[in-house]
């Protein structure tokens, strides 16, 4: 064989996307981001290439770089937020690169490249990597938590050769094995030998067109995986369609016939698995620590907690927090106090919003053990079915049916000085004399202080209904 100095170019294509909305960045952060991401593309699938590997960003955002190579059709999503190629450039040793020692080194390369990429992507490696690079940018846009929170997919597809000395150059959909993809193996059945013009096409690209057009597209381009969301029902979550081993969010190879693919998890929630808050199950999918629920009120008797509860985890250290909600039956109220409203109507509203948020509320509440009035920030209640006051008075005067107290022995008991309740001057009945008097000390129609037992009223009148037997003119004493 002639030596050769012919020299074969190698493409490996891939698509990375996060969880975070890059394309809606300023331009000059979506540029950093860029930047950083092909930097830590070539540093991955590089290090074993020098000069000779390079890796280029393809499209952006969906916006294509004219330069890209037509060797390579990349992975046909427009939807992926960055796309790109790495091109590796070998010197065959002999002309047109056919000899065995060439077709070997040209598939150990794109076998390097393509595993140590998708390696990386779901190990977390590229992950911490593309940290570090775009900290080292030192824009305001990207702070820790945004690190912290960001995730990262991809897929990395089948390489490509200026020279290729393998296939028949004939491609045709593979129908008996059900692979989801077309080959070029020369073993296309008979029937399709007979009608070459109809089934038999000339590129991967043209084949997966015509057969497999829609989603199915991506998985016929990318047969070891599309790197796209479809649903696995039975974990409750969406997963990447990738091989089995990829770790990270890859679920295993998609059944090209029976699972929709999606561009990303919160799609693929959205459409699989409508009865999970959408944004729970995208968290579950990307595997992410980071949701922290919508911070919204829901019942939480299923806690085993008499008020509402906030949609958020408890780790958090929030003690109003009653774990995340996954299931949208569950209804989320935006307040407290309309939670408290619309399930808890039995409780106090007041009360039941003091306990869900666990705030003070200076109010009042009848405590009938002691038989008296307690403010509810020195001793809050255990019993919700309590009524609630704005002041010591109200409750006192509300609660003498409970406490069969006069409204001064309730503020008696309830630690409020007696001064104070001196200037009250309300009516009582002194059934001694069958006459209305007042509650306090002196000349009429001061009667003494009422006793406990001792009804009071607001006015003359009022005490005098009491007794209808009793003149007007003579129901007060005198």
């Amino acid at each position: 064989m002639q030596p050769s100095t012919v020299e074969e170019l190698i493409e490996i294509p891939g698509s990375i996307s996060t969880n975070t909305d890059i394309c809606a960045m300023s331009g000059v952060e979506l540029d950093a981001f860029s930047n950083a991401t092909l930097s830590t593309i070539q540093s991955i699938a590089c290090p074993k290439f020098d000069s000779a590997c390079v890796a280029e960003l393809t499209s952006v955002c969906g916006l294509e770089n004219p330069r890209r190579s037509l060797l390579s059709q990349s992975l046909q999503n427009s939807n992926w937020q960055l796309s790109y190629i790495v091109r590796v450039i070998f010197t065959c040793q002999v002309v047109g690169c056919s000899s065995p020692s060439d077709k070997d080194r040209v598939s150990a390369i794109a076998s390097d490249v393509s595993k140590s990429m998708a390696e990386s992507i779901s190990d977390g490696g590229f992950l911490t990597l593309l940290g570090t690079n775009i900290i080292h940018l030192n824009l305001s846009a990207f702070d820790h938590k945004f690190f912290n929170c960001l995730i990262v997919w991809g897929i990395v597809g089948e390489a490509k050769t200026e020279v290729s000395a393998q296939g028949t150059g004939v491609f045709y959909p593979d129908w008996d094995s059900n692979s989801g993809t077309c080959l070029e193996d020369g073993n296309e059945p008979d029937y399709m030998k007979s009608s070459k013009s109809v089934w038999l096409l000339g590129s991967l690209m043209e084949c997966c067109l015509r057969y497999f057009p829609g989603w199915n597209f991506n998985k016929c381009i990318n047969p070891k995986g599309s790197g796209l969301w479809y649903v696995k029902h039975m974990e409750g979550k969406c997963v990447t369609d990738c091989e089995e081993g990829n770790g990270g969010t890859c679920g295993g190879l998609a059944n090209p016939t029976s699972d929709d693919l999606y561009d990303d998890p919160k799609i693929c929630c959205e459409s699989q698995l409508p009865y999970l808050f959408t944004e729970f199950c995208e968290a579950s999918s990307l595997q992410s620590s980071c949701y922290m629920g919508t911070g919204l009120y829901y019942r939480g008797d299923s806690l085993g907690i008499e008020v509402c509860v906030r949609d958020c985890d408890p780790s958090s250290g929030d003690s109003t927090c009653g774990g995340l909600i996954k299931e949208t039956y569950m209804m989320l109220y935006d307040t407290a106090i309309a939670c408290c409203n619309a399930e808890y109507s039995w409780i106090d509203v007041d009360l039941c919003t003091a306990r869900s948020t666990n705030t003070a509320t200076k109010r009042y509440w009848p405590d009938r053990t002691n038989a008296k009035c307690v403010d509810d920030t020195e001793v809050p209640t255990s019993d919700l079915s309590v009524p609630f006051f704005d002041t010591i008075l109200e409750c006192c005067k509300s609660s003498l049916g409970i406490f069969w107290l006069s409204e001064k022995a309730c503020l008696d008991a309830s630690g409020v000085d007696v001064i104070l309740t001196e200037g009250f001057n309300k009516f009582y009945i002194d059934w001694v004399i069958a006459k209305c008097v007042q509650d306090c000390e002196g000349s009429a129609p001061c009667g003494g202080f009422a006793q406990k037992w001792d009804i009071l009223y607001d006015s003359e009148s009022d005490c005098c209904a009491g007794i209808p037997w009793v003149p007007i003119e003579q129901c007060v004493s005198k």
